[in-house]
């Protein structure tokens, strides 16, 4: 895979446009985006790391059964990192609750403004964000066609 690196006035821009969304950040195929101040490592922010991989029809935290819930706290910052095991097949990763299984979101977003990663067959990727003080039960969903509803869905309990 080949990695991009970022200039400093394109992680700004990103940066700023994160700010906006209320601090969430993606990175596609191998992508990273640099913390602005003092040349930082972004990720020296994360508080912790959850390693997801894609797959036919589901989403597997390492160490964890397919689909299995994933717990985040409010106020903790995540670098959930996806990687899509289908060569072949395209998938997305979209956070919030009430899915439009028609077009293709949920109608409450976890983050505002903030739709997901969406990764073709190999591919990986990253979200970066501040859990919002959003508690109580919401969802990871593949919202490519047929994908939800095969039941690539994963519970995100926020608290």
């Amino acid at each position: 895979m080949v990695e991009n690196k970022l200039t400093r006035r394109q992680a700004l821009k990103v940066a700023g446009a994160a700010a906006l969304g209320g601090l969430a950040a993606t990175t596609f195929g191998g992508s990273r985006i640099a913390r602005a101040d003092e040349g930082e490592p972004w990720e020296s922010y994360v508080d912790e790391r959850i390693e997801i991989e894609m797959g036919s029809m589901f989403f597997q935290v390492k160490g964890q059964e397919k689909n299995a819930p994933i717990t985040l706290q409010i106020g903790k910052i995540y670098l959930l990192e996806f990687v899509n095991l289908d060569a072949e097949v395209h998938h997305n990763a979209l956070l919030g609750k009430d899915p439009d299984v028609e077009n293709h979101h949920y109608k409450t977003l976890l983050i505002d403004n903030f739709f997901g990663v969406e990764l073709e067959g190999g591919q990986a990727g990253e979200i970066f964000f501040q859990v919002p003080n959003k508690p109580g039960e919401w969802e990871m969903g593949c919202f490519v066609s047929g994908h939800y509803e095969a039941g690539m869905k994963a519970p995100l309990i926020v608290k």
